[in-house]
């Protein structure tokens, strides 16, 4: 008798251990946005993943374990390694709500390789509710300007976006990065260039990283454009976010000019190990410290050309060319220019041309003429000199 009396007393804390669970479900949704959510009003909404507990039925069920596999299997296009590795995360029991997952998948336009990716990533998904919890996050993303591919996308390139809450971190991301970039095209493109955006806690950085900016003086445009160009950068853990303003700071740029938030993108993807490399390899060409801070001032981004583009640069523009080291210090722009696309293509141009008379070596500027646009090259060097020299249009045909 008291064996049955446990029994039951585990089944009834089971039962209500499901339904505590069950409620947290419905909470009811508090909207604060911008942008028109009012299909979620009505809707029961799961704040956030977290508040899932997965059932533990099936940890000790060979046969749940064996179906789930199966599952990934045949259906979600996983391979059988892959299956029963991820198997340890979601316990299927039927595949009445899995179905439905998928087919929400399908029906927003997610491929089937999208969805083996997201399942894989993310095996989870296939135990929650599509109607309200998944959902309400599709159409939110709609609601904000992306496409049905365009979500299907970002949630294949990060499925754990599906992760997050509706209200507590995919709204307040969205409005925290509308009230710096204003229009809403604006912060889809945000969006779309870093898909790991809502994985930032951004509204909760937001206000501490803007007081910081304005201390310095960092004009509103400039950081518009660094939360455009790289919301990683402006939103980083506080602790990198303050390394990387150190060393900008520390190498002179002026924060109210537009350099300084280019040279924290450039800093943000350059160690400081990265960037003594640099300095060395610079200084085989004769640079100084010194020439090698003046050129990271006025191009920050050659700290992010790999060493082997610059060396190539370097040894055409010098040995070929006959153009000094120091030159470069002042036009480091060029570093960052395609060698075979513009740089030899419209070297070759000039040399032709000076060689048969028709340009004088000392009227071209080099530098400015690699800067040109292509059509602009092509009327000044090529047009004005095609019938003396029909071959330059085909030594172009990369420019």
């Amino acid at each position: 008798m008291s064996s049955f009396l446990q029994c039951r007393r585990v089944c009834l804390f089971s039962s209500l251990r499901q339904n505590v669970r069950d409620a947290a479900f419905y909470s009811p949704p508090v909207l604060n946005s911008s942008v028109n959510l009012g299909f979620l009003i009505s809707r029961r909404t799961l704040c956030s993943l977290s508040e899932v507990k997965l059932d533990d039925v099936g940890n000790q069920n060979p046969s749940l374990k064996s179906f789930t596999v199966s599952y990934l299997v045949n259906s979600c296009g996983l391979s059988l390694e892959s299956a029963k590795s991820n198997s340890r995360f979601v316990n299927l029991v039927s595949s009445k709500k899995p179905d439905t997952v998928l087919a929400l998948f399908k029906e927003h336009g997610f491929s089937t390789d999208q969805i083996t990716s997201v399942i894989k990533s993310f095996p989870r998904v296939l135990s929650l509710s599509p109607e309200d919890i998944l959902l309400p996050k599709l159409m939110f993303f709609n609601s904000i300007g992306f496409s049905n591919s365009d979500t299907a996308k970002m949630i294949s390139s990060c499925p754990k976006t599906l992760s997050f809450s509706l209200h507590k971190r995919l709204i307040p991301c969205y409005d925290s990065l509308k009230s710096i970039l204003v229009d809403e095209e604006s912060v889809v493109k945000c969006l779309k260039r870093g898909y790991r955006c809502f994985s930032l806690d951004i509204a909760q950085t937001l206000s501490q990283r803007l007081h910081v900016c304005k201390e310095l003086g960092v004009p509103d445009k400039s950081i518009k454009w660094l939360v455009q160009a790289s919301p990683y950068t402006f939103f980083s853990p506080e602790k990198k976010f303050n390394e990387v303003l150190n060393r900008v700071c520390s190498y002179g740029f002026d924060p109210k000019k537009a350099g300084f938030v280019h040279a924290m993108l450039a800093f943000d993807w350059t160690s400081e190990s990265t960037m003594e490399r640099k300095l060395k390899l610079f200084q085989r060409f004769g640079w100084s410290k010194e020439d090698f801070v003046a050129a990271v001032m006025r191009f920050p981004n050659c700290t992010t050309v790999s060493d082997e583009k610059i060396v190539y640069t370097m040894e055409f523009l010098v040995n070929d060319i006959g153009l000094e080291a120091k030159d470069i210090v002042a036009r480091p722009v060029v570093l960052g220019l395609s060698m075979e696309k513009r740089i030899k293509p419209r070297s070759r141009v000039i040399s032709l041309l000076v060689s048969e008379g028709l340009v004088e070596k000392e009227d071209v500027n080099y530098f400015t003429m690699l800067k040109m646009k292509s059509s602009e090259f092509v009327d000044k060097f090529v047009v004005k000199h095609q019938k003396e020299m029909p071959e330059l249009m085909q030594t172009l045909r990369k420019v």
